[in-house]
């Protein structure tokens, strides 16, 4: 038992404390959820304008989104990165974090597009030819009676992208941004004990992934209510 405490404190200290260690995972950390938010909110602004242009009466806008979309959906991420870096902006002065979040803000905003847009279609027509009836506008229909139920509905996938975009970051450190996973690289490299610096990445991703998911439940149950209390309003 001493044996195993005595390997546990002497793992603890040459991956953590020599050489202030501990840094690398902390500053990797902050990278990780900076490039992880940054390039979600990012997505969900191109999704909704993606979604926007699609059902435009436009037929050569609607038919150029979905096959840019498209596009982005299907090239593997790391790809996507090393055209970005080496190829599209190889000449740029953009620094390799700005580009990463590009590269994940447009695949992001890719399938948010089809999450906005099958929420949409979800919405039952009837009810928005109720609130015309109550003499709404196209655009106050939608707002008042699209919007909430569709962000109701596209909840649920909504949040497993964020997890899912977190999970993609990890890839930077092909490009040697030094994410949470990079940091877990070098130290590994250093001390050739893998498993604690690869342990704390691990629940790191796992605490991120967590309190997301909280957020994303306190929002779900916000709109709900207000969802009901409209619906009440309208008599339902």
């Amino acid at each position: 038992m001493a044996d195993l405490i005595q390997s546990i404190q002497g793992s603890i200290y040459i991956n953590l404390i020599y050489e202030h260690r501990y840094l690398f995972l902390i500053k990797g950390f902050g990278m990780t959820l900076y490039l992880t938010f940054l390039s979600f909110l990012l997505g969900t602004v191109i999704g909704a304008i993606f979604c926007r242009l699609r059902v435009s009466k436009i037929s050569a806008v609607s038919k150029a989104i979905f096959w840019l979309k498209t596009l982005f959906i299907r090239l593997p991420t790391l790809v996507l990165l090393i055209i970005f870096t080496y190829m599209l902006f190889s000449d740029s002065s953009l620094d390799t974090v700005t580009l990463a979040i590009m590269a994940f803000a447009l695949k992001t905003g890719s399938y948010i597009s089809d999450i906005m847009y099958s929420a949409i279609e979800t919405v039952d027509k009837g009810e928005i030819e109720a609130a015309r009836t109550l003499g709404m506008s196209s655009f106050m229909a939608f707002r008042l009676v699209v919007l909430p139920q569709a962000i109701k509905n596209a909840l649920p996938v909504y949040k497993n992208q964020l997890i899912i975009t977190m999970q993609e970051t990890s890839l930077v450190g092909f490009l040697a941004i030094n994410d949470l996973t990079r940091a877990s690289q070098v130290i590994t490299s250093r001390t050739m004990d893998p498993y604690l610096s690869i342990i704390i990445t691990a629940v790191a991703y796992l605490v991120i992934g967590a309190v997301s998911g909280l957020l994303f439940k306190l929002v779900e149950r916000e709109k709900h209510l207000r969802l009901a209390d409209f619906k009440d309003e309208l008599g339902e």
